[in-house]
């Protein structure tokens, strides 16, 4: 039996295709937060820092991009509850989103 390694090319498209995953993701957040102004704002900067995303094939941006992911799921899940409670934890989950993201850029 033979174990290869990802070809680094095929690493950066697939980060490629989850950069792109969570840019449209956020699009549907920004759907579900109608009626929260500061909050549609936040998601719309959000949205615009993911457009400009570089596809990377280390494993920490990668990782990065992934929890990424993960929270924006949890957050579409707390604005589609959108009661008061959850929506402090949605403001919760977009603050450890642009954690993440500011840790991403110190991987770069």
């Amino acid at each position: 039996m033979f174990f290869f390694k990802k070809k680094a090319s095929v690493k950066t498209q697939e980060d490629r295709e989850l950069i792109e995953h969570n840019y449209k993701s956020v699009e549907t957040l920004i759907v579900l937060a109608e009626g929260n102004e500061p909050m549609r704002e936040q998601l719309k900067e959000l949205q615009e820092k993911l457009k400009y995303f570089i596809a990377a094939e280390t494993k920490e941006v990668q990782a990065c991009d992934k929890k990424i992911k993960d929270l924006i799921g949890d957050m579409r899940i707390a604005l589609t509850k959108g009661d008061g409670e959850t929506t402090k934890k949605a403001e919760n989950l977009l603050t450890q989103i642009k954690l993440t993201i500011a840790d991403r850029n110190t991987k770069m």
